[in-house]
């Protein structure tokens, strides 16, 4: 039997999961493009340590402390032996496949490196904390050192991220699949995600606008093209003059540019399904579990589809339409299965085109190297080694090749030999490019910068009088709560849900900033 200290045990444990991180720290090293990754690579194993100590020191109460870390020690061995051996995450795709496997497949995995793995980090390490006797002091020194033990760990943690803020918080937005390498807490995440997708009953989706119809049957098509992380601030069909962002669309009849418009929230997670939702920003809730402005669409008699090239997904927008997912590395790839879609003209229907568009840090990812036009450009992810100008010729190229993309899908339009055709492009949010040392996106909407909310969004018609009516409201205050009721409206669609002063093809139209 050991005799070790409450905060000693706490220690140790932090080492242990520390350890068995391996491919976790492999998959950052690998990644950084730093002048010294060693450096770099020690600074982040001494933040997650840190942050390990302080989570046990929370978690770790008396005479649950041992039962805590054996469950612990059990889901790092196993999870990191996949991923080792075999290159295996862990998620609730694979719990589920694991769930539903049979003795065969369990025995096949047997061999000696699994029993050697497994004596090495699970069973020794549970028989040597099996015994051992923590010796804790009394209840009020306990609590001084545990509380003092969380804060020093902790303020260890967040004074390293704050030093080194300018390369670790670019790194997770650009990797964020870093997450899965994080053992045992992505393999408990994803047991709880399964548990809740496969054990719980679901909610019940709420039908919404069943009074629907259509007012006439019109024979429409629109193009909705949902953009990522364009900001208006770059647009030069605004105000912006540095660069000619929008070369391939600014001399387009028919075009109208609304120059004030407002996204729902400051990340995809947030926006898109909103922007979809008949909830305004105000009161709309992630949680909710309702039909959409696709699925009201889609029950009147209006072919919804939805391709993308994003790999966030659609976040529910989709789940009860015709989607296609691609993981391409520029968004010109959506291009064929659009004009495939248009062939079909036998009745009105809504395209969703959803756009790998301007995602960073890693800006110069998006777009080919023929749209290199905005020079010198910042090739890499690490924002803070690159000068403003560097910075903001690279972003702006990706919205010049947004705008050819949206071109191109006029043009299309344009061939349809159907006559009431249309495009309405919209960023999810804005994006902030050093301004006050901020980059990025995804700050709390009530201090978010203009930046990361304000947002462009086009309109192209063949209707000439229908773009002309729209060029007289493009300076109104608009958002994102526009889109269902405009998206109700341009087809025709009459509903209690439906609001004229939210339609931006109503006469009826109001601001609503």
């Amino acid at each position: 039997m050991f005799s070790i200290s409450w905060l000693k045990f706490v220690l140790l444990s932090a080492v242990f999961i520390t350890g068995v991180n391996f491919k976790l720290f492999d998959y950052i090293h690998t990644n950084l493009h730093t002048q010294n990754n060693d450096v770099s690579i020690i600074s982040y194993i001494i933040v997650y340590f840190a942050l390990m100590v302080g989570i046990f020191a929370l978690l770790f109460l008396p005479y649950l402390s041992k039962i805590i870390m054996i469950l612990l020690v059990i889901t790092s061995s196993i999870s990191s032996y996949f991923m080792i051996n075999y290159g295996i995450v862990i998620d609730h795709e694979m719990i589920r496949n694991a769930v539903q496997t049979d003795k065969k497949e369990v025995v096949d995995l047997f061999n000696f490196n699994i029993i050697f793995y497994a004596l090495f980090t699970c069973i020794i390490p549970i028989y040597i904390i099996l015994k051992t006797k923590i010796i804790y002091c009394n209840f009020k020194k306990h609590l001084v050192v545990k509380f003092s033990t969380m804060i020093i760990a902790l303020a260890i943690a967040f004074g390293l991220i704050g030093i080194f803020s300018k390369s670790i918080i670019p790194f997770f937005r650009t990797y964020n699949q870093v997450r899965v390498y994080n053992t045992p807490f992505y393999q408990i995440y994803s047991a709880l995600k399964y548990v809740k997708l496969e054990i719980i009953p679901k909610k019940e989706l709420q039908s919404i606008a069943l009074d629907a119809k259509l007012t006439k049957d019109l024979n429409k098509t629109m193009i909705l093209v949902i953009g990522e992380t364009a900001r208006a601030n770059n647009y030069s069909l605004g105000t912006y003059t540095k660069n000619d962002t929008n070369f391939y669309t600014k001399n387009e009849p028919n075009l109208v540019y609304f120059s004030a418009v407002s996204s729902c929230g400051t990340a995809t997670a947030k926006s898109l399904p909103c922007m979809f939702s008949r909830h305004k920003r105000a009161t709309f809730d992630n949680s909710l579990y309702e039909e959409n402005a696709l699925d009201v669409l889609q029950r009147v008699g209006v072919k919804s589809v939805w391709f993308s090239n994003n790999s966030g997904g659609c976040k529910g927008n989709c789940d009860r339409i015709s989607n296609k997912l691609i993981t391409k590395d520029y968004d010109e790839s959506l291009l064929e299965f659009v004009e495939q879609e248009l062939k079909e003209t036998n009745s009105s229907k809504i395209i969703v085109v959803h756009l790998q568009g301007s995602h960073g840090p890693a800006y110069y990812k998006r777009y080919p190297d023929k749209f290199k036009k905005f020079t010198p450009t910042c090739d890499t992810n690490e924002l803070q080694k690159c000068t403003q100008e560097e910075l903001t010729n690279t972003y702006d190229n990706t919205l010049l090749y947004t705008d050819f993309i949206i071109k191109t899908l006029i043009d299309m339009l344009k061939q349809s030999p159907i006559k009431d055709t249309s495009l309405l492009y919209i960023s999810d949010h804005g994006e902030s490019l050093g301004e006050n040392g901020i980059y990025l996106h995804g700050m709390p909407y009530l201090i978010a910068p203009k930046e990361q909310k304000h947002i462009p969004m086009i309109f192209w018609g063949k209707d000439e009088n229908l773009s002309k009516n729209l060029q007289e409201k493009k300076n109104l205050a608009l958002s994102q709560d526009n889109l269902f009721s405009s998206l109700l409206g341009y087809f025709g669609v009459n509903s209690k849900e439906y609001e004229a002063n939210y339609d931006i093809f109503s006469k009826n139209l109001k601001e609503n900033p």
